[in-house]
């Protein structure tokens, strides 16, 4: 990790550094003290992730659990507000729990370099007091949302695209789920980044937005959007509070919710523009030294982390190998390509490729 610096003569002053909120009637030494205490998650580290960790971390809240699965590629800079130039390739948690710390060291940060699944989502975010929606798709969206209902735990949602945004705080039962007031929302049906664009502070209103309802809701300030949907149009500066109700017969937060529905998981899939995850089938702790070492040998490093090994494969293609197993194959048409890709690499390592690729 990249050491903390300041300047010559001077040292963190929690007390000078929250002063100007402290003085908040609304808030106070007590409210602080409360932020100080609180345990939230923020999944995905992308336009939306990044601004609100930014607050949430000025704000004060003990402890930061961030996740994302991806590294930092120039297209990001111009929304993603946590990372510089500097930061580019290496994992978007590294780079993000750095600046946290570098921001504000009182911070506890918790980085996990993982994607989002139905095995491992409960462990997240069960006894975070909020987890803070900063993802691109409605799929792990569902996923996150249904994990919060059985876990009682807070959904701030956002989403943002072009120049338009929404916001709500899900917390049934006392308000819907996320799948009451957008259900069956398929991804590919759906705008994307890379086709309808996103002006970079889009996300960041919207972001900051949500670290201003999850400071709200853990100290006990004001109002939140508890059943209401925030709809934004920034271009012609349209801002609407929607009422939103609970469905009785919701599948997962109604009165006969059945919480044991699944989403099919697989061992590969296309997270992005021609970009495929590849989950272990089994977990591994790999020796990222050694695996440096062994592919040096083979294709061209990039560069190594404490969490990653980012190297050249054949042409332009790009492959992060995570300490975990996990890996991000970039610049491939397809889930099969990649697969290529991943079992060549860990025959390289002298692991057995798996021989099933479901």
């Amino acid at each position: 990790m990249r050491g903390i610096l300041l300047s010559a003569g001077f040292s963190f002053d929690a007390r000078q550094f929250y002063l100007r909120q402290t003085v908040l009637a609304e808030l106070g030494v007590e409210g602080q003290d409360r932020l100080r205490r609180s345990k939230v998650a923020v999944i995905g580290l992308g336009g939306l992730g990044t601004a609100s960790t930014l607050y949430l971390a000025l704000a004060g809240v003990g402890y930061l659990r961030l996740l994302d699965q991806d590294t930092v590629e120039m297209n990001n800079l111009h929304r993603q507000i946590l990372y510089t130039l500097r930061d580019l390739k290496y994992p978007k948690v590294e780079a993000a729990a750095q600046r946290i710390r570098e921001t504000n060291p009182e911070v506890n940060v918790d980085p996990r370099p993982e994607n989002l699944r139905e095995d491992n989502v409960d462990e997240i975010v069960r006894g975070m007091d909020c987890v803070v929606d900063g993802l691109d798709n409605m799929r792990t969206r569902y996923i996150v949302s249904r994990a919060c209902v059985r876990n009682n735990v807070p959904f701030i949602f956002g989403g943002a695209i072009g120049f338009e945004g929404n916001i709500s705080v899900f917390h049934p039962p006392e308000t819907p789920c996320l799948e009451c007031v957008l259900p069956n929302l398929n991804d590919q049906n759906m705008p994307t980044c890379d086709v309808r664009g996103v002006l970079g502070a889009t996300p960041g209103v919207v972001g900051t937005i949500q670290a201003m309802e999850a400071v709200k809701l853990l100290a006990g300030i004001g109002e939140t959007l508890k059943n209401k949907l925030l709809v934004c149009d920034f271009k012609d500066m349209y801002i609407a509070t929607v009422e939103i109700y609970r469905r009785p017969d919701c599948s997962i937060c109604g009165d006969q919710a059945s919480r044991a529905l699944k989403m099919e998981e697989r061992m590969a899939w296309l997270c992005g523009r021609n970009t495929v995850n590849i989950n272990p089938r089994s977990p591994v702790d790999l020796d990222l030294e050694r695996a440096k070492d062994e592919l040096s040998r083979h294709f061209g490093i990039v560069l190594k982390s404490s969490i990653v090994v980012v190297f050249r494969y054949v042409g332009d293609v790009e492959v992060s190998l995570f300490k975990s197993g996990r890996m991000l194959v970039k610049n491939v048409k397809s889930e099969e390509e990649a697969l290529k890709v991943y079992e060549e690499t860990l025959r390289t390592l002298g692991i057995d490729a798996p021989s099933n690729r479901s």
